[in-house]
């Protein structure tokens, strides 16, 4: 592999990672799809995303949703805000 591609690359994941979210940290670190997220919580898949990217403020969500969230991911409702 070519050492300039590699550099390339490690920045753009670097970026990723500085910039996601705690509910698609904490999503990913329990192996779960955004889809398979939805299934079991309950949540509009369409909404996950939303939060994940910053579009929608998890901390607005309905109550309800957030802890269907952090039930299914093992973790905190204050685990998911930002």
């Amino acid at each position: 592999m070519d050492v300039s591609r590699f550099l390339e690359d490690f920045m753009e994941e670097l970026a990723a990672v500085e910039t996601e979210s705690n509910l698609g940290r904490i999503r990913r670190a329990a192996g779960l799809s955004q889809s398979a997220l939805a299934r079991h919580s309950g949540v509009n898949v369409r909404n996950i995303q939303l939060y994940e990217q910053g579009v929608q403020d998890i901390g607005r969500a309905a109550a309800s949703s957030v802890a269907a969230l952090a039930h299914c991911l093992s973790c905190s409702v204050e685990d998911l805000l930002e």
